[in-house]
């Protein structure tokens, strides 16, 4: 197990999960020992529209005092949004806005979720995609899909397209898929991956639960390595039960000492 973290970089933990206060959540996640954050556009406090330039400078600078780095960026719309007449325009304008974020913010990826693809809504995805990689690529970012399109192939993507693939073994386990699978075959498409397990009760939680785990962190780890997966894994707490506890189960996987 841990012969397999060592091939990992510090591990990322998401920031909104622990609170309404981001400053608070910032400090907390230090304690535990983590030297990386995966922000949320949607939070409070974090929204692109509510930091101006001076804000995100102010931001990185805090972060630095922490001896921490930003990972991320996530932007959590409901999926079906990006395919509808009445809110593609304002969810995509919404992504763009933490593309620019992103930017801003050492031009870390932006985390997202594009909805799956029909007959119906062929043509109005093919524009937002076309729209989000135009963005994406003149900010110099790149986005990870976790719709389960993007993991399954259904949106074919070469290894250099900005929109690439986003990791949940949570939503494929739920689906029924094998998150070691699914790394093998997007490869170099891929652009984050997450730490996070599907109980068998159909819970999020942390991986390595006494009653009910799923995910065979290990293996996971191991070929997320085989891909050439170089960003920060990510913890992810969204619906956890115990976030804070879960970090901190989670985070003695990735021991000080083989962060380098």
């Amino acid at each position: 197990m841990l012969g397999a973290i060592r091939l990992m970089p510090p591990l990322a933990a998401t920031l909104a999960p622990l609170g309404d206060d981001p400053i608070d959540g910032l400090e907390v996640l230090r304690s535990i020992g983590f030297r990386a954050v995966q922000l949320s556009a949607t939070q409070p406090g974090m929204r692109p529209r509510e930091l101006a330039a001076s804000a995100r400078r102010d931001l990185m600078v805090r972060l630095r005092r922490l001896e921490m780095r930003c990972a991320g960026l996530d932007v959590w719309i409901p999926p079906e949004h990006f395919a509808s007449p009445t809110h593609a325009e304002r969810a995509v304008d919404a992504l763009r806005q933490a593309v620019g974020m992103a930017a801003d913010l050492g031009r870390v990826s932006v985390s997202t979720a594009l909805p799956v693809l029909t007959d119906a809504n062929a043509q109005i995805l093919r524009d937002v995609r076309a729209q989000i990689s135009s963005t994406a690529a003149h900010a110099g970012v790149v986005v990870a899909d976790h719709g389960s399109d993007a993991v399954t192939g259904a949106w074919e993507a070469t290894a250099d397209d900005p929109i690439g693939v986003g990791i949940d073994p949570a939503m494929l386990l739920s689906l029924g898929h094998d998150p070691v699978a699914s790394v093998a075959r997007c490869g170099q498409r891929l652009r984050a991956a997450r730490i996070v397990d599907m109980l068998q009760s159909g819970m999020r939680a942390p991986p390595g639960e006494a009653d009910g785990a799923r995910l065979q962190l290990g293996e996971y780890v191991l070929a997320l390595a085989g891909a050439g997966f170089q960003r920060s894994p990510v913890a992810d707490a969204r619906h956890w039960a115990q976030p804070r506890a879960g970090l901190e189960r989670v985070r003695a996987l990735w021991p000080e000492e083989h962060e380098s």
